[in-house]
């Protein structure tokens, strides 16, 4: 089909191809307390169904993973895709929503609600291709793989163990699939890897009971400080982890990724106008290699204290960090962790426990992979816009299962804005991002068929 026939079938439908989208945005399917679930199952499977798909429901030990096979099993080439059905809880009224989360509003070109960024209108998008190009064909021309599973927002712990159970059903000869955002002013990227992530708890104890802080401040041990401290060493200002043996003079960037990042602009205005502030550093070789070439700690929590109306004169017994560092390259999850609890006992502090929440390697692609310029001709095509190729997501995926468990090149191609508030209040995503995603997996399905690298 021509860049033309696409465009219009893609406009045809448009409104059907939408309504799907707010379909599933209005299912909850939270990962973490199970809402919704069944519901966003039974309606992937009747849609893949429908669409011509052979369906699979694979029980884990958590939510259900959905499997999807299309096209003809002796055809050459092979391409897996993935997405994700669960989302971040979302609370209206406590997190200030302008809409329900779970009732998606179209406004304009915005359509808002829980998941219609991150992932269902991503993963939707390449769905609809596939069915949107069978329908107008009869036949595909290439076999098509979908994994779509429920628990991406609590770490992704079943699918390891799914994909390497299942290798040889999972054999293709490329992995590409949609998540994270677009650059600013929906610029079009293909991402070559993605950062990993080590979530970690902090518990910092001291005396067996709170302590009033006249009759013991000074002599007894201080929970809250000892944390503060210790966080306070293991990173910088920008938030560089300074840790030996996990931290950010470690790592390597090689030649090709300085290379690569350094030629990438920096949006600045797009950034400050999505963050509400500006960014540690307006240097845009500095900013994208701090994004996806260096590791990077974060601290999404603390609680220690009395933080009511008054005052309270108290040396509580114990304190609470929540926190996560972004992993790059090689780093292992494990090693970076007894890193960080090693520094914590050299430098004294044996009152602190760090505990893994939850661990996911980073992945990386060869930049120069024959695949490259085959997925970008695809976007370019669908987006009317030339992609930019980058080294990295500065966030997660559990892209590693492609990339090391199947031994496959892996190429990510964001369809949601740049702001499109992900894990936060009034996430959104756009229709017109939506469509063009579609039409880049039909150019795509067309490329795939027609020859392979």
């Amino acid at each position: 089909m021509t860049v033309v026939a696409i465009d219009a079938a893609v406009r045809d439908r448009a409104e059907e191809l939408v309504a799907t989208l707010l379909e599933s945005v209005s299912i909850p399917s939270v990962s973490l307390t199970g809402e919704g679930i069944d519901q966003a199952v039974e309606f992937l499977v009747g849609r893949l169904e429908g669409w011509g798909f052979e369906v699979q429901v694979f029980p884990t030990a958590s939510q259900p993973i959905v499997y999807a096979e299309i096209g003809p099993k002796d055809a050459a080439f092979t391409w897996l895709t993935y997405g994700h059905y669960d989302v971040y809880p979302a609370d209206a009224k406590a997190e200030g929503w302008k809409t329900d989360p779970w009732q998606p509003v179209v406004d304009g070109d915005r359509i808002w609600g829980r998941g219609a960024g991150d992932n269902k209108g991503q993963h939707l998008a390449l769905l609809n291709a596939i069915a949107l190009y069978r329908e107008l064909h009869g036949e595909l021309p290439i076999r098509i793989k979908v994994i779509l599973e429920g628990d991406e927002e609590t770490g992704s712990r079943p699918l390891p163990e799914f994909v390497s159970g299942h290798r040889d059903m999972l054999r293709a000869d490329l992995c590409c699939y949609s998540d994270g955002p677009m650059f600013p002013n929906d610029q079009p990227v293909l991402l070559m890897g993605v950062r990993g992530v080590l979530g970690l708890e902090f518990v910092a104890t001291g005396a067996k009971r709170n302590l009033h802080s006249g009759n013991f401040g000074g002599v007894a041990p201080n929970p809250t400080l000892d944390l503060i401290h210790l966080l306070a060493e293991m990173v910088d200002r920008d938030g560089r982890l300074l840790v030996p043996g996990a931290g950010y003079a470690e790592v390597t960037v090689t030649p090709a990724e300085a290379a690569a990042v350094a030629s990438l602009p920096l949006d600045r205005d797009g950034v400050v106008a999505s963050m509400g502030v500006e960014p540690t550093t307006a240097d845009a070789a500095a900013f994208h290699e701090r994004l996806m070439l260096r590791p990077a700690f974060n601290v999404s929590g603390f609680a220690s204290g009395y933080t009511g109306k008054g005052h309270k004169t108290i040396i509580f017994r114990e304190a609470l960090a929540k926190a996560d560092v972004r992993l790059v390259g090689g780093q292992d999850p494990a090693a970076v962790l007894e890193a960080m609890r090693r520094f914590a006992r050299e430098r004294g502090y044996a009152n602190v426990e760090i505990r893994s929440l939850k661990a996911t390697p980073a992945s990386r692609t060869s930049l120069d992979d024959p695949f490259v310029p085959v997925v970008k001709k695809a976007v370019a095509d669908g987006f009317g816009r030339e992609p930019l190729v980058v080294p990295s997501l500065g966030g997660t995926t559990p892209d590693y299962v492609f990339t090391r468990l199947l031994g496959l090149p892996s190429i990510v191609v964001p369809l949601a804005p740049y702001d499109e508030n992900n894990h936060a209040p009034n996430e959104s995503t756009k229709v017109s991002l939506y469509l063009a995603g579609i039409r880049s997996g039909m150019r795509l399905i067309e490329a795939l068929g027609s020859r392979r690298p």
